[in-house]
């Protein structure tokens, strides 16, 4: 599974025990776990805007070791752009969608843009 910025969002954020643990047993309960690089940014860059460089430094680096990384490379940028400009969604949400259809992954998010491929909602 592919998972969202969304999913990572929530985790650190919620402070709903409830909702932490069913993202997490989304987690346990994959038999593999892929994140893009897109997502490691957008963590990032939204806890700078909300917290400290320090916690995005962590948050970044607590991904990176628990999840495979799938860097964007020139076919997934194109897919991208294709998603993008036929669906009218922002850059980043059909970069981690067109990721996600090229390695034939369900993505883990509840964001309504990602169309193109399964999703698992949270």
């Amino acid at each position: 599974m592919l998972f969202d910025t969304r999913y990572f969002w929530a985790i650190f954020t919620s402070r709903d025990e409830e909702t932490t643990t069913k993202l997490k047993t989304l987690f346990d309960r994959s038999k593999s776990t892929y994140v893009s690089s897109i997502t490691i940014y957008e963590i990032f860059k939204l806890t700078l805007a909300n917290e400290d460089k320090a916690t995005a430094k962590l948050r970044a680096d607590t991904i990176a070791n628990d999840y495979e990384v799938i860097n964007i490379d020139s076919e997934i940028a194109e897919e991208g752009a294709t998603m993008s400009h036929r669906l009218r969604i922002p850059m980043a949400d059909s970069l981690i969608m067109a990721t996600a259809k090229q390695l034939h992954l369900s993505c883990v998010t509840d964001d309504p843009h990602f169309t193109e491929v399964k999703r698992i909602w949270i």
